[in-house]
């Protein structure tokens, strides 16, 4: 059974990555920002262990990677992120713009950097961002979204980077959309088939695949 670890699982996708891991039989650590309000996670049977985890606070990514104590990490899944609000050009919220960098872009950052050497040593060896096709920029046709598009498309420059940069240590790194899944008004994918379509695609994906932006439902996006 893999090792997983999943950040951002006090909600919605989160959530649905670590039950449907857990009831694989996995090994999951479920990291929450508020880990004592999680109850949908801490209500998931199986080897689910919740720990806190705030992805613009660096000591704590630290320490959680201490509380491994080396154990190999066969999947490190980035889900965490924020999504909105959206304000419209001429009514930018500069310190939420920040925020949202700090949390969708070089948190990720900071926590592949603490815990490469725990993927390195695993079976596996994948890393998964989940993504946004807000991210893309030869797709977006709408415009809007300045803060919420640039921390997404500068995390597909981070997963391009690393593939590049962690290829020799065959550690595999792809971004994943989730499509517009139902976890806010509006949505029209079902949690639980966005998540089963990006772990099909985390699950298909060999080390030839590395640097690869994928939809729910495996197909390509362009950057």
């Amino acid at each position: 059974m893999a090792t997983i670890v999943i950040t951002g699982c006090d909600t919605g996708l989160g959530v649905e990555f670590a039950r449907q891991y857990a009831a694989e039989g996995h090994k999951v650590y479920a990291t929450c920002l508020f880990p004592e309000t999680a109850h949908e996670t801490r209500a998931i049977a199986g080897d689910v262990e919740v720990q806190k985890l705030d992805m613009t606070d660096h000591a704590g990514i630290a320490a959680f990677a201490a509380s491994l104590g080396g154990r190999p990490v066969d999947i490190l899944l980035n889900n965490a992120g924020i999504g909105r609000p959206h304000p419209p050009f001429g009514e930018t919220d500069y310190a939420n713009w920040r925020r949202i960098l700090e949390t969708n872009l070089i948190g990720p950052m900071k926590l592949v950097e603490t815990l490469v050497e725990n993927v390195a040593a695993s079976e596996l060896k994948m890393m998964a961002f989940v993504s946004s096709r807000m991210g893309s920029i030869t797709l977006n046709q709408s415009g809007g979204s300045y803060a919420y598009r640039s921390s997404k498309a500068g995390l597909n420059m981070l997963v391009k980077g690393l593939a590049v940069d962690l290829a020799p240590r065959h550690i595999s790194v792809i971004a994943l959309h989730p499509g517009w899944a139902a976890t806010e008004p509006g949505g029209r994918v079902p949690v639980e088939e966005s998540v089963a379509g990006m772990r099909g695609v985390i699950h298909r994906a060999g080390r030839h695949h590395t640097g690869i932006f994928q939809t729910y439902h495996d197909q390509p996006l362009p950057w």
